[in-house]
């Protein structure tokens, strides 16, 4: 069947691939839809460090099960819907004891450290499908960014009532916001894109700031009564961010990682020690966030309408690479059509 394959820097082709047949508790997809993530985006620009090119680029999935194999439950059978979470568990490291399955120290992310779902048809482990049936592909496919926003901001044992200031409204930054609003937390969001900023409103944050905006740290202090902010989440990872969320912070309050940069950042840790601030990190995504941000999108079918900017087709995936390397601010979320192929 027909793949499509970045081979490196901005030089992308359809390659022909083998397809592979269900083990046991195997099942195979047809891939509907796919997203286009940050991650693919820089891939295609070669500034992915853990890619090994050629690779197969993809995770966000949209798809019906075409095929079961053996030992698989009977609530997934052919004509199933849903999405895959794209990460691999070891089952015996740390995280994986832990049942922090998202972190583990062996994790391979489909896409970034194997092949991706840019193809027509995938074989996947029956554990890895969360189950969508009923919905619109469209909306599958938004599933698994918005949960790794959702980790995010339950990484936090407590947002309720708290003034939160979110750096970054890629769509991870948008899971983040729709999931302090549903923990009932009060959200100023930072950015230098005027159209996420105003969509960010729509989606409910109390304020929307242009980081670039000459009274951007006066309205901040005037928001936060000049005491700082009780939580900051940094969902950019550059180095004036993490400074700014250090700098930001109320006394004894906490921030969250969730954009990561790939190179060292240096900061002055003093910030840290003298308000005794609590620091997390967050990466991917839980079964269950899977299954939260499953349950607000089939409640909410109008959310796709606001995060959904382009689509292509599966024959235009270096176009659309294209397009969002030139309008990087106006791009929130591009969905690819998948063909209907071959299992050949």
């Amino acid at each position: 069947m027909k793949a499509f394959a970045i081979e490196k820097k901005e030089q992308c082709t359809f390659t022909t691939i083998d397809h592979t047949a269900p083990k046991e508790g195997e099942i195979v997809v047809a891939v509907k839809v796919l997203g286009l993530c940050g991650s693919d985006l820089k891939t295609y620009q070669g500034h992915n460090p853990m890619v090994e090119y050629p690779i197969i680029p993809g995770h966000e999935i949209a798809c019906e099960v075409v095929e079961v194999g053996p030992g698989v439950p009977a609530g997934i059978s052919v004509g199933s819907r849903g999405t895959v979470m794209p990460y691999t568990r070891c089952g015996v490291c740390p995280a994986c004891k832990s049942g922090r399955f998202n972190t583990c120290s062996t994790n391979r992310t489909m896409g970034v450290a194997r092949p991706g779902a840019a193809r027509p048809f995938m074989t996947v482990h029956h554990d890895d499908f969360i189950p969508c049936d009923g919905m619109d592909y469209s909306d599958i496919a938004l599933v698994e960014p918005l949960s790794v926003g959702r980790h995010a901001a339950n990484r936090v044992p407590s947002v309720d009532g708290k003034l939160v200031l979110l750096y970054g409204l890629g769509i991870i930054g948008v899971g983040i916001l729709i999931e302090l609003k549903r923990l009932g937390a009060k959200v100023i969001v930072a950015d230098v894109a005027k159209d996420k900023l105003a969509l960010a409103l729509r989606l409910g944050a109390d304020y929307a700031l242009d980081i670039k905006d000459a009274e951007f740290d006066s309205t901040i202090d005037r928001l936060s009564g000049g005491m700082g902010l009780d939580i900051v989440f940094d969902a950019v990872g550059s180095a004036k961010i993490v400074e700014a969320a250090l700098a930001k912070t109320a006394v004894a309050a906490t921030i969250v990682f969730v954009g990561y940069h790939t190179d060292t950042i240096p900061f002055n840790t003093k910030p840290i020690v003298s308000k005794e601030l609590s620091v997390y990190g967050s990466r991917n995504a839980l079964k269950a966030d899977f299954e939260g941000s499953r349950d607000n999108l089939r409640s909410n079918p109008a959310l796709k309408d606001l995060l959904v900017t382009n689509r292509f087709a599966f024959s235009e995936l270096t176009e659309a690479f294209r397009y969002w390397v030139d309008n990087r601010g106006s791009v929130m979320k591009i969905l690819v059509d998948m063909p209907e192929g071959e299992r050949k």
